[in-house]
Parts: structure tokens; sequence; C-alpha cells
């Protein structure tokens, strides 16, 4: 799994943000004055929510990836699509027996889009996927997923999550120290619950 295309915007809005955590506001625009501390913390919830590697297993704003496969399933087994949801399914190119370069006309596949559950795509009735040399990485697949451009995109449950979590490395920097520490958030896991994708 690679992403080729990053999410245009943040999963949450740094005014939202510093509503949250109710940080003195100064300039234009209106920013505290450890913005920057506070960006990093959004950043590092939103990689621990959000992608391939996040705990979630699902694409939050709108990104690309490309999925590579050594060959196709046998026959018409289908191809489950990570990341959910599922936008569209861009291109599925792979190298033939000869050597060539193959896009798959879109025609012969089908998408099955689940919504809020990993996708999949099939051969198209009658249809069975081609053959393809014995070479690594010999199928990509290209696709787009998330929920939306913008942050409002993201489930209500999944945003407060963050916030949470934002919240909690915000106020318990030294977390580490031997006089304090941090306990897991239970209502972080109750909000996310529902949206975790078990592979």
């Amino acid at each position: 799994m690679v992403r080729t295309a990053d999410p245009a915007a943040d999963f949450m809005e740094d005014a939202r943000v510093y509503e949250h955590l109710r940080v003195p506001l100064s300039g234009s625009p209106a920013a505290p004055e450890d913005k920057d501390l506070i960006a990093i913390y959004r950043d590092g919830v939103q990689s621990h929510l959000d992608g391939i590697d996040g705990i979630l297993g699902r694409a939050l704003i709108t990104q690309t990836w490309q999925m590579k496969l050594p060959r196709f399933p046998q026959r018409s087994c289908a191809i489950r699509l990570p990341l959910p949801p599922l936008q569209t399914v861009s291109a599925i190119e792979y190298i033939d027996d000869d050597g060539d370069e193959i896009t798959l006309d879109s025609g012969l596949y089908q998408v099955v889009n689940r919504g809020k559950y990993p996708s999949h795509t099939v051969p198209a009735y009658s249809q069975t996927w081609p053959s393809t040399r014995d070479v690594p990485d010999a199928v990509t697949l290209t696709f787009v997923a998330g929920y939306g451009n913008a942050a409002d995109d993201v489930p209500a449950a999944i945003r407060n999550a963050g916030l949470l979590l934002i919240a909690d490395l915000y106020e318990h920097r030294e977390a580490q120290s031997v006089d304090f520490e941090i306990h897991q958030n239970k209502t972080v896991d109750w909000l996310l619950s529902p949206f975790r994708q078990v592979f």
C-alpha cells in the first residue's frame, strides 16, 4: 500500500482544536502562542487514527492509494479494498504475460462499494481476471478513499475522540515522569470502537 495523494486538509480544524483546549488567542488570524506544538499533537493524533498505519484502518479525509499485488485472484474471486469508505477505483493496471503494462477496461470489472465497510472489486458478469507475468507487483489498483474533502465530513465521533486525544497530549506533556501516569481514555475507546476495522 502506497499513498500517492495526501489529504488536502487536516481532520480537525485549528479553530475547533483551540476552542476545545480553551487556550488564549491573539493576532490575526487568531492563534495561541504554542500553535506549533498543538499542530504537532494534532498531526500525531491524525497519524494514529488515519490511513494504513492508523488504528481505525480507515481513510479520513479524501486521499489516493495504490495497492500492489503479485497477481490477480484465481477465477472470479474478489479483491478486497482496504481503508473504507471507498470513493472510487481510478484504475486497475497489470503486467501481462508478454511483459506489457495494461490498463484493465473498467467495463471488465465491477466495484462493490460497501460504504463504511471495506469494499471490493470483482470481474464483470461472465468475465475472469486476466493472467499476469510472474513478477512482483504485477497488479496495481489505484483508488480514492475517505469521508470527504473537509474536516466536517469526518464522523463526529472520530473528530470528538481526536479532540480528547489532542487535549490529553497537550495537558499531560510529562506523562512519562515518575510522579505521573497517564491512563487510557475510555471515552475515546467508546467513540472509536464502531469505526475500527479488523483485517
